[in-house]
C-alpha cells in the first residue's frame, strides 16, 4: 500500500476535526446543534454506556428504514418495468414526493406517530426510496433484448425472465442504490426531531383541544397550570 493513499485521506479528516473544533470552540455553530470532537471524546470516555445504547437505537433506526425503503423501491420498480401503466399513473406521484423537503415532511410525521422511532424510520425510508426506485428501473431495462427474445422462444413465464434476466443485469445499479443509501439513510433528520418535537406537542394540545371544543380546551388549561404550579413548589 502506498504512503499516499493512507496519508491524504489522514491529512483531510484531521483538518476536518481542526475546522470543526474551531466552529464551536469560537462560538461559530451552536454547541448544543454540534458538539465539538473533544466534548464528544470527553462524554464517550466518561459514560461509554450512554453513547453505545443510544447508538443502538439510531442504528435499529437506520438498518430498518433502508430495509424498508429499498425493498419498496425494488418492488415498485419491478411493477414499473413490467407495467407502463402502473408507471405512467405512479411514477409522477413517486417523483413528486422526492422533491419534498425532509424538514415539510418531519412536523407531519412526529404529530401522526409521536416523537419515537417510527418518524425516523419513515423519513429513513423516504430518503432511500428513490434512489433503489430509479436505479433498479435503470438496471432491470438494461437486460440484453436477445437473450429476452430466446426466453420467450423456450415459453417462459415472467416470473423466470425477471429471476433469470431481469435482475442479474440490474444487480449493479441495485449496488450502486444500496452504496448510496447505506450512507443517506443516517440522515434521516435526527437532529431535527428534538427542537421540532417540543413545538409540536403544543400544537398536538391545541388540536386535541379544538376536537373536544371548549370544554377540552378549559380542561387542557387546568391541567397546564396545575402542572406549572407543581413545577413552581419543587
Amino acid at each position: 500500500m502506498r504512503l499516499s493513499s493512507v496519508l491524504g485521506p489522514t491529512v483531510v479528516f484531521l483538518g476536518a476535526l481542526a475546522i470543526w473544533e474551531a466552529a464551536t470552540s469560537y462560538g461559530w455553530v451552536d454547541g448544543l446543534v454540534l458538539p465539538s470532537p473533544l466534548a464528544v471524546v470527553s462524554l464517550f470516555a466518561a459514560d461509554p454506556g450512554l453513547l453505545a445504547s443510544n447508538a443502538g437505537v439510531t442504528a435499529a433506526e437506520a438498518m430498518s428504514g433502508l430495509f424498508i425503503g429499498n425493498c419498496l423501491g425494488l418492488l415498485l420498480a419491478i411493477l414499473f418495468v413490467n407495467s407502463p401503466t402502473s408507471r405512467r399513473s405512479v411514477l409522477p406521484l413517486a417523483m413528486g414526493a422526492q422533491s419534498i423537503p425532509i424538514v415539510a415532511v418531519t412536523p407531519a410525521l412526529i404529530i401522526g406517530f409521536g416523537n419515537g422511532m417510527e418518524p425516523k424510520i419513515l423519513i429513513a425510508a423516504f430518503l432511500v426510496f428513490f434512489p433503489m426506485l430509479v436505479n433498479a428501473m435503470r438496471g432491470l431495462r438494461s437486460a440484453d433484448a436477445e437473450v429476452g427474445e430466446l426466453m420467450h422462444t423456450l415459453s417462459a413465464n415472467g416470473f423466470q425472465r425477471l429471476w433469470m434476466i431481469r435482475l442479474p443485469a440490474a444487480l449493479p445499479f441495485i449496488f450502486t442504490a444500496l452504496k448510496f443509501s447505506a450512507c443517506s439513510c443516517h440522515r434521516r433528520g435526527m437532529g431535527g426531531l428534538g427542537p421540532w418535537s417540543r413545538s409540536l406537542d403544543r400544537a398536538g394540545e391545541l388540536a386535541v383541544s379544538r376536537r373536544r371544543g371548549v370544554g377540552g380546551g378549559a380542561h387542557l388549561h387546568r391541567v397546564q397550570h396545575g402542572n406549572g404550579r407543581a413545577r413552581r413548589r419543587h
